[in-house]
């Protein structure tokens, strides 16, 4: 009976204890009008770069599935092209550097869009025909580049060059589609070497007595004296031919005699 009694007198206090403790608190309201954070937008294709071609090359960031071209030849008005000899004469059979530039002359960024390619497209050149030239090795040719073909002609307009050639009737791979963000006053540059010489074209095939069929070769030959247009194509995506072309002029002086051009006695 005495602990019912305690119990009886603790009751109340308990109560007392339990009416003093604070109320759950409501959950904070949800203001409507407040729109969460937008997501970050994604990673834009292609890469930012400037300097050599082989970096854009050799750079897996800069390919791209789908390319523009709309916003390739829009891109035209930004940027500033130049090819620029390192010697604006040399000697028949001499050498010079040809330096293309790309850059970007507008004050905003501008995109680029290339085109690198196994091979370009058409028959095949025959190295195999010209003397002196080896044959380019099979796993390097089959790597996309970005190929800025070459072509010299004279004063009259005609070409230097009639390399041999081999059909393919097989139709060239894809080009791998490159995108390059190229900053204001940024550039692009591909150095190639451009030779003082010319090759003419091989003579035809002869079959010779006993069936035998004998396949001649040719070889370079010294550019006479003379002003000559070097022209080189470049790898712009879904551009016409004549929008890629970009030209420089080189002279060429006789090639001089060897031992100052006194006959030698022996």
């Amino acid at each position: 009976m005495a602990g019912r009694a305690t119990l009886v007198r603790s009751l109340p206090l308990a109560l007392a204890l339990a009416g003093c403790e604070d109320p759950p608190r409501a959950a904070p309201a949800v203001d409507a009008s407040v729109s969460p954070p937008p997501p970050p937008p994604p990673p834009r294709a292609g890469c930012a770069r400037t300097g050599g071609f082989d970096g854009v090359e050799g750079d897996p960031s800069c390919v791209v599935t789908s390319a523009s071209e709309e916003a390739m030849r829009a891109a035209l008005r930004n940027l500033s092209i130049t090819l620029t000899p390192s010697l604006t004469e040399v000697v028949g059979g001499g050498t010079a550097l040809l330096t293309l530039t790309i850059k970007n002359t507008s004050p905003v960024e501008t995109t680029l869009y290339l085109e690198a390619r196994a091979r370009p497209a058409g028959p095949r050149t025959d190295w195999s025909r010209v003397v002196g030239i080896p044959e380019p090795h099979p796993a390097s040719a089959a790597e996309p580049r970005l190929l800025v073909p070459m072509t010299t002609t004279d004063s009259r307009d005609r070409d230097v060059d009639a390399v041999p050639t081999v059909a393919t009737h097989a139709p060239p791979p894809p080009p791998t589609l490159l995108a390059v963000h190229l900053r204001p006053g940024g550039k692009l540059t591909r150095v190639v070497s451009w030779w003082a010489l010319r090759i003419p074209a091989p003579a035809p095939a002869v079959t010779l007595d006993g069936g035998h069929r004998y396949v001649p070769k040719t070889t370079a030959q010294n550019l006479p004296p003379g002003e000559y247009t070097v022209t080189v194509e470049l790898p712009f995506y879904g551009l016409g031919r004549e929008e890629r072309k970009v030209t420089t002029r080189i002279g060429v002086t006789r090639t001089p005699l060897p031992d100052g051009g006194f006959k030698r006695m022996f």
